[in-house]
């Protein structure tokens, strides 16, 4: 399925309006947008996938939505020009009583590359240096400035990062041309563009692990240690790195039977919902996916989970 653009979602949704009255005798399957992410991140192809998940279902089909990312997806939810939207967990801790979640889909690693041979081997060094954040209405930009704030560096003084905002394939096409030292990341590992990156040119992950204490004590139960394994963009060794869980969000007036429909996929379909070439910690587990804190489970959700699980 090819990924909606914003102009053609608006040309869809008027059509709908039209073919609702044709169909209006049968029962119909409720369609759904779902707003993800930048193209080459994981959000954009979990959203394929999932689509191609509920393709065959009699209830619901889901469409994905090109975004910049968590913000720009909460956005769109409270304006309801999106029915689904997927989310770091951070960037939705205090969203309010009108998002809801349908599970708990997978983690995210925070990835800070910066080129070979810049000098920079630890957050520190990246004072002074120009860095990417994420693009505008991502949460890699929101968590990116937190682990920035927390480790110190944002307060250096002069020598403080010159942040700057891109997108994903900017700051990719930046670092290459050496117009930037470092980008910050959010998705799986491995990101097949920075694969290719580090084909072109030498390229590290840089440890962001030295802000975790500071930061889980401002934001409790909300960030966690993780590890990308060796190899990953030709590294040596495992990398430790700061984990952010995704969340899968709709507003609290979603349908219960679509609700329920949502959560069936996310369970019957789970090994297909993981991207073939991912590695490291994934969720889709009975135990994962219910737990959404801080956000609530959708009521209909949570009884689905109850009744599949016991």
């Amino acid at each position: 399925m090819s990924t909606l653009t914003r102009r053609a979602f608006l040309s869809v949704a008027a059509g709908m309006g039209a073919a609702s009255l044709v169909a209006c005798s049968t029962p119909a399957t409720t369609p759904l947008v779902l707003g993800c992410g930048e193209a080459g991140g994981s959000y954009l192809e979990f959203g394929h996938l999932l689509a191609a998940a509920t393709r065959s279902s009699s209830v619901v089909t889901v469409s994905p939505l090109a975004t910049e990312g968590s913000i720009d997806n909460l956005r769109l939810l409270r304006e309801r020009a999106v029915d689904l939207g997927l989310s770091l967990v951070d960037s939705a801790a205090d969203v309010g009583n009108d998002v809801v979640a349908i599970g708990r889909v997978y983690q995210n690693y925070l990835q800070c590359i910066v080129r070979a041979d810049a000098g920079i081997s630890q957050l520190a060094n990246l004072a002074g240096r120009t860095v990417s954040l994420g693009a505008p209405g991502s949460g890699a930009a929101a968590t990116a400035r937190r682990v920035l704030d927390a480790s110190g560096v944002i307060a250096a003084g002069p020598g403080r990062p010159n942040t700057v905002e891109r997108t994903f394939r900017e700051a990719v096409d930046d670092v290459a041309a050496a117009r930037i030292d470092a980008f910050f990341w959010s998705g799986g590992v491995p990101t097949p563009q920075i694969s290719e990156l580090a084909q072109q040119v030498p390229v590290m992950v840089i440890d962001t692990t030295p802000a975790l204490s500071v930061l889980s004590a401002r934001y409790p139960d909300v960030y966690a240690a993780t590890t990308i394994p060796s190899g990953v963009y030709g590294a040596a060794r495992a990398v430790p790195t700061i984990g952010v869980a995704n969340l899968l969000l709709a507003r609290a007036d979603l349908a219960d039977g679509v609700a329920r429909a949502l959560v069936d996929a996310l369970i019957d379909d789970a090994p297909g919902l993981v991207p073939p070439d991912a590695l490291g910690i994934q969720y889709l587990t009975p135990a994962s996916l219910i737990d959404t804190s801080p956000l609530a489970l959708h009521p209909a959700a949570e009884r689905r989970y109850r009744e599949r699980y016991g």
